[in-house]
């Protein structure tokens, strides 16, 4: 909705404070690559697809994966 600097901001806080919320991670990606942030984004999958991989959660590590 054209607000990806506030969402990328708001990620940053959840994420320092739970630095293990993949999800964050994963949402804030797509806000980064929506923003051009093509590394950024990429960072931010592969975090999230670890973290979603250390927590057997299959289904969201594949999305995470094709992100990347």
């Amino acid at each position: 909705m054209g607000y990806n600097q506030e969402a990328i901001d708001n990620y940053n806080k959840a994420i320092e404070l739970n630095p293990d919320f993949a999800s964050a991670y994963y949402n804030r990606g797509i806000s980064k690559r929506t923003l051009d942030d093509t590394t950024g984004a990429l960072q931010d999958y592969q975090r999230a697809a670890d973290l979603y991989e250390q927590r057997g959660d299959t289904e969201r590590y594949q999305n995470a994966l094709e992100q990347i």
